[in-house]
């Protein structure tokens, strides 16, 4: 069956790859199990063995076809569906959520995922190299930006191991990187589920224009001198670029700044 280039279909077709990603899941054989995108089932026969009653999401049906006759039985459990409009909580929470991920709608899965919050125990995925890369970069790094702070903020995000172009059919152009993010469990102490979208919105902005300095960003809605105060209080040179901020500090700053 060839890949669908319009579904951004990248199989991985090496099993050693595949079996370190299931066995990388800290997880009972009772514990929910969601894989994202199964594809031709590469990853799924593992977590059939470690996880019998496994859920899975993908979109094509033709994959869907190939994927039951590949697994056979079981109390495993495929659903048709986008996965980027599919509830989660049909395959059970607390949900662990494992997949090869496309990488035209990579980043955005994982968004998803996380605002699903104290829901996931945690994700292990495979995404493009330099996005992994920026998922896991420390401040002071010309790679941390926006996704950075957003998966920093849900837990500690660490590269497992990298797949090398040749694992896949067809072959991408960019080699790929598994990591996996256990998710906090003190989300809503930290900052309330209401907040969530103020606070991303609120990092957004303040990446928006990388060159300048963080405080000149902010000011823009006029308020400037309250910025420099704000940054000043908490220690924070007002000098200082938003990639040079950890998650810790925009949150402080958030929250400062809501109360100007």
């Amino acid at each position: 069956m060839h890949p669908k280039k319009r579904l951004g279909q990248h199989f991985l077709t090496a099993p050693s790859y595949a079996k370190k990603i299931a066995e990388s899941i800290d997880a009972e054989p009772s514990d929910h199990v969601l894989e994202i995108g199964p594809g031709r089932g590469a990853l799924s026969v593992h977590l059939k063995k470690r996880f019998p009653g496994f859920h899975c999401v993908e979109l094509d049906q033709d994959m869907i076809l190939q994927l039951s006759a590949k697994l056979g039985p079981g109390d495993w459990v495929v659903h048709q569906c986008d996965a980027l409009k599919f509830d989660f909580s049909k395959a059970g929470f607390p949900l662990h959520v494992v997949g090869n991920l496309p990488y035209s709608v990579g980043a955005m899965i994982i968004k998803k995922t996380l605002y699903y919050g104290e829901n996931i125990v945690s994700c292990t995925f495979m995404v493009q190299r330099e996005v992994a890369q920026r998922i896991v970069s420390p401040p002071h790094s010309k790679q941390n930006g926006f996704l950075s702070i957003f998966c920093q903020f849900f837990g500690s995000p660490r590269i497992l191991f990298h797949v090398p172009a040749g694992a896949f059919f067809p072959k991408p152009k960019i080699e790929s990187s598994v990591f996996q993010l256990p998710v906090r469990k003190d989300l809503m102490a930290r900052l309330h589920r209401v907040e969530w979208e103020k606070f991303f919105q609120f990092v957004d902005k303040g990446f928006s224009m990388r060159r300048k300095t963080l405080v000149n960003v902010l000011g823009r809605d006029g308020n400037k001198n309250n910025h420099i105060a704000a940054l000043k209080e908490l220690d924070i040179d007002p000098m200082v670029r938003p990639e040079d901020l950890c998650v810790d500090q925009w949150l402080e700053l958030y929250k400062k700044s809501c109360s100007l």
